[in-house]
């Protein structure tokens, strides 16, 4: 499987409305903007992004809306211990996986108050995977995410994008077998 066939497949997927790589320079600035503290409640660490740096191939694409419906929790806040005390919950996330003690805070967002946290809470952002890319032969490993709004202003200039204005961002991470 070569980098190509990934893109034009990504292309033809539907929602998708342009595929770019991530060359170099435009990874670093992507990192640099994805490093910066969480300006609204907490720290942002971005797990998907650090598990990404060392892949194959990245793509930055831009979508109507979610490569495939999210069945996992994509955030969380948690402290530095791991201990999570709030998540988001996707329409396709078991409600099995949500305790009896959460607190619904909105309709697609969980809270968990049952003990103290051991250091201050940080927003976390969860890799999660893209299985129409991980079935391709020739692909052994997919991580996605979807990067900070201030990475996705970034993502548009960099890449002179001029779709639809509501348009998401999605970061792909790819290894190849050999």
């Amino acid at each position: 499987m070569q980098a190509e066939d990934v893109i034009n497949m990504l292309r033809a997927h539907k929602g998708v409305y342009d595929v770019f790589v991530m060359d170099g320079a435009a990874a670093v600035r992507m990192e640099l903007e994805e490093s910066k503290n969480g300006g609204f409640c907490c720290k942002y660490e971005n797990h998907a992004l650090n598990e990404s740096r060392s892949m194959d191939l990245r793509l930055c694409v831009f979508s109507d809306s979610f490569l495939e419906a999210p069945t996992e929790m994509m955030t969380v806040l948690a402290d530095d211990s791991g201990h999570i005390f709030g998540h988001d919950v996707p329409k396709g996330m078991s409600r099995e996986k949500i305790g009896e003690e959460a607190i619904w805070v909105s309709s697609t967002y969980v809270m968990y108050a049952q003990e103290m946290p051991t250091s201050d809470l940080k927003f976390v952002v969860l890799p999660h995977s893209v299985s129409f890319l991980e079935n391709l032969k020739g692909v052994s490993k997919v991580v996605a995410f979807n990067p900070a709004i201030s990475t996705n202003v970034f993502l548009r200039e960099r890449f002179g994008y001029t779709g639809p204005v509501n348009a998401t961002s999605t970061i792909i991470a790819v290894n190849f077998s050999e």
